[in-house]
């Protein structure tokens, strides 16, 4: 199936491997744009998804509430996407966990406190002007950083 007609629920019934081959063989264009909606997708695997901490904060931060990421204004929102947290610059690159390009997320602009501005890392692949995906973690090197996929739609 071609990338530009993915939707939400194609990615929805994928497994995490084949999440995993289509993150890495996905190939990001421009630095998406616009009010997205997330959807959690899957855990990734690795021993960082595995520890309990870390399955805790995915749980609170993403199974459970309603989030997604403003492009425009730069920021997650939580809730409503007024109730925007978490500035971050997006900077096209090479993904700091996978062989692949992508879009990082640098949370140096946040007035989160500084421990928490620290750890925070997530990337996002473009797959369509209105679908992306993503994996969501902590800023930690591969194996330990990564911790899940996640969907973003317009």
């Amino acid at each position: 199936m071609p990338l530009s007609s993915m939707v939400l629920s194609d990615l929805k019934h994928e497994s995490a491997a084949a999440l995993e081959r289509l993150y890495a063989h996905a190939n990001p264009f421009d630095v998406p744009e616009g009010c997205y909606r997330g959807t959690y997708l899957a855990p990734v695997d690795s021993r960082g998804a595995r520890r309990l901490t870390n399955r805790l904060m995915v749980l609170g931060g993403f199974r459970l509430p309603r989030f997604g990421v403003d492009f425009d204004r730069r920021a997650w929102w939580f809730g409503h996407p007024r109730l925007q947290v978490g500035a971050f610059v997006p900077r096209a690159g090479p993904s700091r966990w996978r062989d692949t390009r992508t879009v990082g997320l640098h949370y140096d602009p946040s007035f989160l406190p500084g421990l928490v501005k620290q750890l925070l890392y997530d990337e996002v692949k473009p797959l369509s002007p209105h679908l992306c995906l993503g994996i969501g973690g902590i800023s930690r090197p591969a194996g330990e950083g990564e911790l899940f996929f996640f969907a973003l739609t317009r």
